[in-house]
């Protein structure tokens, strides 16, 4: 038996006049999937089976290497205390935004921005320097800003 590998075993192209074993059990399987699809029809979808069947399902899909969950999502947290000095040109590296998967949310938090009296009434009428990098940097890959929160 073959061990079960993250990538997709490819299909072979050619067929067996003769049933092997392998042929056999993999009709025996495509039989009881039938009637698993039919359990599953006329389960209710509030029916408590539903959830453990559906929660089967998702290891069976996951062992093959075919499935990948579309709840899950790639969470990007950064903090950094820039003490007061202006935003780098480039923040490709601190997003980290040659990673394998993508980041699909980033959180920055920026700590002792540069908050003397003008910064701050300049900060109220247009976005920060910080925020333009980080748009600049994002906007492009279609990320937008959510919610700034300054002077805290």
């Amino acid at each position: 038996m073959e061990p079960f590998t993250d990538s997709p075993r490819l299909r072979s192209d050619s067929m067996s006049s003769s049933l092997s074993q392998g042929s056999r059990s993999k009709a025996v399987l495509r039989q009881r999937l039938t009637r698993l699809l039919t359990c599953i029809e006329d389960m209710s979808s509030d029916d408590e089976a539903s959830g453990e069947v559906s929660r089967t399902l998702d290891e069976a899909f996951h062992l093959c290497g075919r499935f990948v969950p579309t709840d899950a999502f790639r969470l990007l947290i950064v903090t950094w205390n820039v003490a007061t000095a202006e935003p780098p040109e480039d923040v490709t590296s601190l997003l980290q935004l040659d990673g394998q998967p993508p980041t699909d949310l980033y959180v920055i938090g920026l700590q002792e921005v540069n908050a003397s009296p003008v910064r701050f009434i300049s900060d109220l009428l247009v976005e920060d320097a910080w925020s333009h990098v980080f748009m600049d940097t994002l906007g492009p890959r279609g990320f937008v800003k959510v919610r700034g929160k300054g002077n805290i």
